[in-house]
């Protein structure tokens, strides 16, 4: 299960993730993100209460992370899930 809490400030969005990034929870993740992103807000995403991401829900995060999203809290797990290369 992922829980996502949206903290609006004046010029940022945070999403804060707890739990569980699978690919039964990117179509929530997806709304999420989608729904915050605007020219003229930063769109941060705190992963620090993530225990666990599958292979889709890294793949995910690696593309948000090459967009107009910046990842935060990452644990060394989701670091090093991040930093893997398809070989």
């Amino acid at each position: 299960m992922l829980r996502i809490t949206r903290r609006d400030a004046p010029s940022e969005t945070t999403l804060q993730l707890e739990g569980r990034i699978t690919s039964g929870e990117l179509m929530a993740l997806d709304e999420a993100w989608r729904a915050c992103v605007s020219p003229r807000r930063r769109v941060v995403i705190d992963l620090a209460g993530v225990r666990f991401v599958d292979a889709a829900g890294a793949a995910v995060l690696r593309a948000l992370r090459q967009g107009p999203i910046e990842l935060t809290g990452c644990s060394p797990f989701v670091r090093e899930l991040l930093e893997e290369t398809v070989r």
